[in-house]
């Protein structure tokens, strides 16, 4: 896991290289790199900054050529299979994933994509070909901006180095701030908040013709299916998913440099402690876990349970920062994620990020993307009864329905205030939009008409909520100089997960049915059944109400960044913080997501159009 920043320009500018090195300086905080070359019509610009974790010597330091100096690469993340692939580049068993990647790509060029399993996002020049290859992993868990302007494109790991070295300033992309105020959403396209700034979508090369006007073409290379197998038994289905989330884990314990767990008392994180303890054995692992001294909002119960059951050490960070505190690093996080935040979760994983550095693990494994596989989340609940009512399945929607009564897992948990942003009529009227915000069109969060419940999983994975995920896992570790894995995320865990018919993940009134069977002997049953799991809580609630509120108003006042662009309506926004404030049917990021904006707008105001 490192970073990157490049340029296709006209002239070359090493002083660019550098300044983007210093940037990024925390991503990659054991090494940095340039090179520039000149292929076709252009000048090829490319930086790195290393973090060390496969092949710690200099033979891993980038850019780094192929063998044959025809191609030259700038790679950020990880190829998992790197050893099982090694064979086929004509490489030992001593070659680094970097050296790995970039002989496959010499052989076989962006085909090669479809035989890695990792993360990544790289830029590849082929001076025979005469082209720059910009690429990125199936899920977007490696972030790559791109920049194209007059004088040619730029490229980088992070929104803001590209806001610092890129000449000018840039305008607002109104419909992302929309879809972040008005649905709560994060990264739902590949556009940035940046108007003229978009992503590599996930799953695709985006390559750059070096002769003439730099023509560029997108070239797919995964694609998710929504068919599922209905020929597959449920037990069947148990050993596959118990076989390739083991692989998954295996593969992601890959490191010359410690490798940590986050725990949360959940069943996805424990899950993957106690592979962990299957590969490493119980005295190697140690879990790392956000606690709390609030009542309600503490999980070192079911932490305790799972660190003592497997034997393992376990590592408390407590997340009980002052009101005043809780400002400053919401404010460093907003920082760091290169656009506000949506929830003080991000805050706290930020100081799981520091402590994970601070105890020497540069690798920590995560379980995102496991609700999004196995129906975990309560709104899948929801979704499979309207498929049921859709399909005239009048039979199985109040079995169904009564199951989860009767369980009493995710019914009970139901609240409108956060339901409503799955109604597109809620999205379309929300209450404090100002008169700059009417080219916004929302975006359509819940189950669609030609929507089947794999379908509406499939558009969590690439569109509602992986992206949000992944976004501010990558930003808040490497702010840390630590590297995030995701097992969920293995693309043939997911592609199983996908195949898996609707009743093998919501069953008998559980969630995640298929998974909590794969794993059941490998926990205690009050972790693999719980039925009461959170996420992290924290009293952001609270601090919006009365210790933030002097500075809420100062940053909802007519003259804030939001008020006078026109983002938002002044005086609308304040009556929603006022009935939020008096306990009204307001949820609290309809108020935390503007309070985000301002902040960030503030730090970037000198390189904005507003």
């Amino acid at each position: 896991m490192c970073g990157i920043f490049g340029y296709i320009l006209k002239q070359a500018n090493d002083d660019l290289l550098h300044r983007a090195n210093k940037l990024q300086a925390h991503r990659g905080p054991n090494g940095a790199g340039v090179e520039t070359v000149k292929v076709g019509d252009y000048y090829v610009g490319l930086a790195h900054q290393r973090l060390s974790i496969i092949d710690l010597s200099d033979a891993a330091a980038q850019p780094m050529a192929s063998k044959s100096g025809d191609e030259v690469i700038s790679f950020n993340g990880e190829i998992y299979n790197y050893q099982e692939l090694a064979s086929k580049a004509g490489l030992g068993t001593s070659a680094g994933d970097t050296r790995v990647l970039v002989e496959l790509l010499s052989l076989h060029g962006e085909s090669v994509c479809n035989q890695l399993n990792g993360m990544w996002a790289y830029a590849f020049l082929d001076k025979s070909n005469q082209t720059v290859s910009l690429s990125r992993d199936r899920f977007g868990e490696k972030p790559l901006y791109v920049y194209r302007g007059q004088d040619g494109v730029y490229f980088s790991s992070e929104l803001k180095t590209l806001m610092e070295l890129v000449p000018g300033k840039f305008d607002l992309n109104y419909q992302v701030i929309g879809e972040f105020l008005s649905q709560g959403l994060t990264n739902f396209s590949q556009n940035s908040i940046l108007k003229d700034v978009f992503q590599v979508t996930p799953g695709t090369n985006l390559v750059y013709d070096l002769t003439g006007s730099l023509e560029e073409t997108v070239k797919s290379y995964w694609t998710p299916s929504s068919t599922a197998d209905s020929l597959l038994r449920l037990d069947d289905a148990v050993e596959q998913v118990k076989s390739l989330f083991s692989d998954s884990v295996r593969l992601r314990l890959r490191s010359d440099v410690p490798v940590a767990v986050l725990l949360s008392g959940g069943i996805d994180s424990s899950a993957i402690t106690a592979c962990m303890v299957d590969e490493l054995g119980a005295d190697r692992v140690h879990t790392l876990s956000a606690v709390s001294r609030h009542p309600g909002m503490d999980e070192r119960h079911h932490i305790n349970l799972v660190n003592s059951s497997l034997g393992v050490k376990g590592n408390l960070v407590s997340v009980d920062p002052t009101a005043d505190e809780a400002l400053e690093l919401m404010k460093s996080a907003v920082h760091h994620n290169d656009m506000p935040i949506g929830d003080f979760s991000n805050v706290a994983h930020l100081l799981l990020m520091k402590e994970a550095a601070a105890m020497g693990a540069k690798v920590v494994l995560s379980g995102q993307g496991a609700d999004e596989l196995f129906c975990g989340y309560r709104k899948y609940v929801g979704f499979y009864a309207q498929q049921l009512l859709r399909d005239g399945n009048l039979f199985e929607l109040p079995r169904m329905v009564l199951q989860f009564l009767l369980r009493g897992t995710v019914l009970s948990q139901f609240k409108l205030s956060e339901a409503k942003r799955y109604l597109t009529t809620y999205s379309k009227n929300n209450g404090y939009l100002g008169g700059r915000m009417g080219i916004f069109s929302p975006v359509p969060v819940g189950l669609q008409k030609s929507m089947s419940l794999v379908d509406r999983q499939i558009y969590d994975l690439q569109k509602t909520s992986v992206p949000a995920l992944t976004h501010y896992e990558d930003r808040m570790s490497m702010a840390n100089g630590v590297e995030i894995r995701l097992p969920f995320l293995d693309h043939r865990l997911v592609e199983l997960a996908l195949r898996l018919p609707e009743e093998f993940k919501l069953n008998s009134g559980w969630t995640k049915f298929a998974l909590r069977r794969a794993i059941e002997d490998k926990l205690p049953a009050d972790i693999t059944w719980r039925k009461d799991k959170q996420g992290f809580l924290n009293p952001q609630t609270q601090w919006l109400k009365n210790e933030w509120k002097p500075i809420v108003k100062e940053y909802f006042a007519k003259d804030s960044l939001i008020c006078e662009s026109g983002i938002v309506d002044h005086d609308k926004l304040n009556d929603s913080y006022d009935k939020f404030c008096k306990n009204g049917n307001v949820w609290y990021r309809e108020i935390f997501a503007p309070f985000s904006l301002e902040i960030w707008l503030r730090e970037n105001v000198e390189k904005l159009n507003l």
